[in-house]
């Protein structure tokens, strides 16, 4: 399979990533040997890595995509594996450097704001985290993605509340 060009394709070899993802991986390996330098052939297989639970290899390859390419995407993704592995400051730092290409639309688009309040929760910093929440747009929802809190922006802050509350407990017993 050669690399998509379509979206048609690209959905076409996501399906593939869904039913068959050892499939997936042999497909991406392919483009990669073909072309060691291929940024997008580093952020594809990642998808695969996270999907059979292989996340440090997962962040191997980000490390890849960052190093050919760093683009705010790749930062982002990246700060999502290392939220994932419960490495909050490192997630901190790939997520504030993808907000500085283009903080408008990074307030715009809400996520990463979440998982910046998310990891500030979770680092027990309850002011930092209700800051990147209240920044999120208004009419923001979410069902909780990636383990993320749920809701909207007033059920969010009482999550990231909590969180943080939990996380201030557990660093002084």
């Amino acid at each position: 399979m050669r690399e998509p060009t379509t979206p048609e394709e690209v959905r076409d070899l996501h399906n593939v990533l869904r039913s068959d993802p050892q499939r997936y991986l042999r497909i991406v390996n392919d483009w990669i040997q073909s072309n060691p330098n291929n940024s997008h052939a580093y952020f594809d297989r990642h998808f695969a890595w996270m999907k059979i639970g292989e996340p440090e290899r997962a962040l191997e390859d980000l490390n890849k995509v960052v190093e050919l390419n760093p683009q705010p995407v790749a930062l982002r993704s990246r700060g999502e594996v290392y939220r994932h592995l419960g490495e909050y400051n490192k997630a901190l730092s790939d997520f504030d450097r993808a907000e500085a290409f283009n903080p408008a639309q990074w307030d715009e688009a809400g996520f990463g704001l979440l998982y910046q309040a998310d990891c500030y929760a979770r680092l027990g910093d309850e002011a930092s985290a209700l800051a990147h929440c209240a920044r999120l747009p208004d009419d923001f929802w979410t069902p909780g993605v990636n383990g993320a809190p749920s809701g909207d922006k007033g059920q969010v802050a009482e999550q990231l509340r909590r969180i943080a509350a939990d996380a201030q407990r557990r660093r002084q017993s």
